[in-house]
């Protein structure tokens, strides 16, 4: 039985509380959660450096947990920040921000890359 559970298709969320196995999706579902990941993975990625952040601590809203050294967080266009696993997984489920209920969508991403750019 352990092993038929670790062999199950990935759950994915088509809004928040609605989710389904990813062979129950619909072409159009698996087509919208691609476009989701791609957007995903143009959001910035960098490493939690102690000595940059001047000693101040922050933590993850999502699971509560204080960055440590060497951490991969991920920026929203909102400049709200939060370990990458986490708001990747928050992402696949809601498109807004967790703090401050911005939504996150193609428009925002286009902004902010071109704005980090010319920075």
């Amino acid at each position: 039985q352990q092993q038929q559970q670790q062999q199950q298709p990935p759950l994915y969320y088509l809004a928040p509380g609605v989710g389904r196995r990813v062979d129950q999706l619909s072409e159009e579902e698996q087509i919208k959660i691609a476009k989701r990941i791609g957007l995903i993975s143009h959001l910035p990625v960098r490493l939690f450096s102690e000595a940059a952040e001047q000693g101040k601590n922050y933590e993850c809203v999502i699971c509560m947990v204080d960055y440590v050294e060497g951490d991969r967080l991920r920026s929203l266009p909102c400049t709200h920040t939060y370990h990458k696993d986490c708001i990747d997984d928050w992402l696949m489920r809601s498109f807004a921000c967790p703090s401050c209920n911005q939504p996150v969508d193609a428009t925002l991403l286009t902004t902010f890359a071109s704005s980090a750019a010319n920075h």
